[in-house]
């Protein structure tokens, strides 16, 4: 969904679609702008989607699912430091340790 306002003299565009099992939405101050930040923002979701889901077998962290020594991406190496300090953070509320136990 697309939708354009106009606030105190500020076009303001914003658009929503179903991502990562979830929504996405993109909210900018210059509705001529919203195609292109979409497009940056979709490209992104994708990216994080082929690496990190534990929803697709082709995903960059099946390989490490699956126990074998590989080399990892910058962003995967990224996500597993950002969730690891999650856990510590929320004393072990958020972990992402658990995969074995949900699949």
């Amino acid at each position: 969904m697309v939708a354009v306002r106009e606030r105190a003299r500020v076009r303001y565009g914003d658009a929503r679609w179903p991502a990562l099992g979830t929504s996405a939405r993109v909210v900018v101050t210059a509705a001529d702008r919203l195609g292109v930040a979409v497009d940056v923002v979709a490209e992104q979701l994708a990216e994080l989607d082929r690496t990190a889901s534990r929803f697709r077998a082709d995903a960059e962290v099946a390989a490490l699912t699956a126990g074998q020594v590989t080399r990892v991406s910058p962003l995967l190496l990224d996500l597993v430091g950002v969730a690891l300090r999650a856990a510590r953070l929320t004393g072990g509320a958020v972990d992402p340790t658990v995969g074995g136990t949900l699949v």
